[in-house]
């Protein structure tokens, strides 16, 4: 059996068509059809059910998909090992990361592959909540703490989280001196925190609450961003996704004195042991890149 025509057979299973396996592996998608016809020429079974609106696959599909993705990550960790010995790292990559860190996250893929050019590097950005596991991805970078007991993590960076408006709000509502005065102003709440309405902040050798309001929720960093840059509120977010604009004069860092919990970046991978080489080399990479950039600012 050919491992290629096993590697094409789970990417059409994971795209969800022939057209769009055959996107993600640069071949055609006749190339794609006839791959996995030879293959289920070669076994004697139906793995796939094929139609004119949809494709399934069989119950002998799944079972055999479930062994081939176990083989062919054996098959890549001889070849992984055999090259070590070389000093070269092989094989696919795929990381996941949310839409918001993709400027952070591009330049560390983009070292990476350069160090590492018999490597090939699948990113996927999303804000959809991602399986490692079951969406067969090798490194997830999320700005969060680690939740998943299937998962191990690492931390990469911590970052300040920043307030901000634009100018005009401020011109039309004034600028709050205070951290208290947030309460009298329209606050733009993040709702992936646990108390998107509550703030605590760390001024000098003060612990301070604050209850804010405002008619303005958003579940993406960046959305909360852009209704800022709009003049819609004050907004909080990692200072990675603001400091441009601040810079730029677009919106004005409220408090600087004032200090909100930090955030930590993770990189977290599937299973309970040591991730491979490829994937342990794009971790250290990325912390140390992104904790020399960090300390820096």
């Amino acid at each position: 059996m050919q491992l290629e025509r096993l590697r094409i057979l789970i990417a059409v299973a994971e795209a969800g068509s022939f057209t769009a396996a055959a996107d993600r592996l640069a071949l055609t998608k006749s190339a794609v059809s006839q791959a996995v016809a030879a293959l289920e020429r070669e076994l004697g079974v139906q793995l796939l059910q094929r139609s004119t609106r949809r494709l399934a696959i069989t119950d002998a599909g799944a079972a055999f998909i479930a062994d081939g993705r176990a083989l062919l990550a054996h098959a890549a960790q001889v070849v992984e090992r055999t090259r070590a010995q070389q000093g070269e790292l092989s094989g696919l990559l795929r990381i996941s990361s949310g839409v918001e860190l993709a400027g952070l996250v591009a330049p560390v893929i983009a070292e990476y592959a350069a160090r590492h050019p018999l490597v090939r590097v699948e990113y996927l950005p999303t804000d959809q909540i991602v399986d490692l596991v079951q969406d067969n991805i090798d490194v997830g970078l999320r700005v969060t703490g680690v939740r998943d007991s299937s998962l191990r993590a690492v931390g990469l960076a911590e970052m300040q989280v920043w307030c901000v408006a634009a100018p005009a709000y401020l011109q039309a509502r004034g600028t709050p001196r205070r951290v208290e005065a947030l309460a009298e102003h329209e606050w733009i709440a993040f709702t992936q925190l646990t108390h998107p309405w509550s703030l605590r902040f760390r001024v000098g050798w003060r612990d301070v609450s604050v209850r804010v309001h405002g008619r303005l929720s958003t579940s993406a960093s960046y959305a909360g961003r852009a209704l800022a840059l709009a003049g819609a509120g004050i907004f909080g977010a990692p200072d990675f996704a603001l400091r441009a604009d601040v810079e730029a004069g677009r919106l004005v860092r409220l408090f600087p004195d004032a200090q909100l919990p930090p955030v930590s970046l993770y990189a977290a991978w599937p299973g309970r042991i040591e991730p491979p080489a490829r994937t342990r080399a794009f971790i250290e990479l990325a912390k140390t890149l992104l904790g020399r950039k960090r300390s820096q600012r």
